[in-house]
C-alpha cells in the first residue's frame, strides 16, 4: 500500500508541476483583465475636453525630452533623473494604457517606469523615451519580462515576425503599429531605441535567450492606420488556437486524475483479496 501511495503522490506532484505555470498565468490574466476594464471604465467617465487636455500634456512632454542617455531597463541601479511630471501624464488610476498583441494573445496593462515591482505585474514604459501618443520623431519603448513561472508577459515575443500588428490603447484612442524590425542586441546597446526624425516608432523589449537573459530582443513597430476589424479578426484567430490548447490541458489533467483513481481502486481491490485469503 505504501508503494501505491508513493506512486499517487508522485503523480500528484508531477501534475502540480505541470499545471502550476498555466494556473498562475490564468490568475495573472484575470488580474490584467480587471485592471484593463477598470482603465476603460475610468476613460469612459472622463469628458472629451479632459481627454484632449491629457493628450496635449503628453505631446508637450515628448517635445520637452532633451535626448537623455537611455539605459537598459532590466539592469538595476542604472536609473536616470526623470522629468518632474512624468508619472502625472497619461495616468489613469496608475495605468498608462494597455497593449494588445493578438498574434501571441498578449493583452497587458502598461505602467510608468521599469522597476522590478512594475515588471512583475505588467509592461513598463521606459523612462526617458516618448510617451505613447505617436507623432513624427517619437519612439516609445515598452519592456516586459520573459520566462516568469507566474506569468507569460513578453515570453512569446519571439514568435512575432515582420508584418505582425500590435495595438496601443491610450486614453480613448487606439494606435496601430506594424512590426518592421526585429533585433537581438547587447544590454548596453540602446542605439535602436532612439527617436528617428520623421518616424513614429514603438519598440517592445525583453530579455533573451530564454533562461539565460544575456541579450535583449527588440521588436520595433512603425505606425500604421488602425482598423478595428483587423484587431478583432486577429484576436478571434488566436482565441480559437487557445481553445485547442486549453482542451489539451484539461485532457492531460483528467487523464492523470483517471490514472490516479484506477491505481487507488486497484490497490483497494488487492487489499480486500488479501484480506479474504487470510
Amino acid at each position: 500500500m505504501k508503494r501505491i501511495i508513493s506512486i499517487v503522490v508522485l503523480l500528484l506532484l508531477g501534475m502540480g508541476f505541470f499545471l502550476y505555470p498555466h494556473v498562475s498565468n490564468l490568475l495573472m490574466e484575470r488580474n490584467q483583465s480587471y485592471a484593463i476594464q477598470n482603465f476603460e471604465d475610468q476613460v469612459k467617465n472622463k469628458a472629451r475636453d479632459e481627454m484632449e487636455e491629457e493628450w496635449k500634456k503628453a505631446e508637450e512632454y515628448n517635445e520637452s525630452l532633451s535626448g537623455n542617455v537611455l539605459r537598459d531597463p532590466f539592469m538595476q541601479g542604472s536609473g536616470m533623473v526623470l522629468q518632474d511630471n512624468y508619472k502625472e501624464v497619461l495616468n489613469i488610476n496608475g495605468i498608462m494604457g494597455y497593449i494588445d498583441i493578438p498574434d501571441i494573445d498578449v493583452n497587458l496593462a502598461v505602467y510608468h517606469g521599469t522597476g522590478e515591482s512594475t515588471l512583475k505585474k505588467g509592461v513598463g514604459h521606459l523612462e526617458g523615451t516618448s510617451l505613447p501618443v505617436g507623432g513624427a520623431g517619437t519612439h516609445a519603448v515598452f519592456t516586459g519580462h520573459t520566462g516568469l513561472t507566474t506569468a507569460k508577459l513578453f515570453t512569446d515575443l519571439t514568435e512575432l515576425g515582420e508584418g505582425d500588428m500590435f495595438y496601443l490603447h491610450i486614453l480613448d484612442r487606439v494606435l496601430a503599429y506594424q512590426v518592421d524590425q526585429i533585433k537581438v542586441v547587447e544590454p548596453e546597446n540602446t542605439d535602436d531605441l532612439k527617436p528617428v526624425a520623421g518616424k513614429d516608432y514603438v519598440t517592445l523589449v525583453t530579455c533573451t535567450p530564454y533562461g539565460v537573459n544575456s541579450h535583449r530582443l527588440l521588436v520595433r513597430g512603425k505606425r500604421t492606420d488602425y482598423h478595428a476589424w483587423q484587431e478583432k479578426q486577429a484576436a478571434e484567430k488566436t482565441e480559437r488556437k487557445l481553445t485547442r490548447e486549453e482542451q489539451t490541458l484539461w485532457i492531460t489533467g483528467l487523464t492523470t486524475a483517471v490514472i490516479i483513481l484506477l491505481i487507488i481502486i486497484t490497490a483497494v481491490i488487492r487489499n480486500r483479496k488479501k484480506g479474504n485469503e487470510r
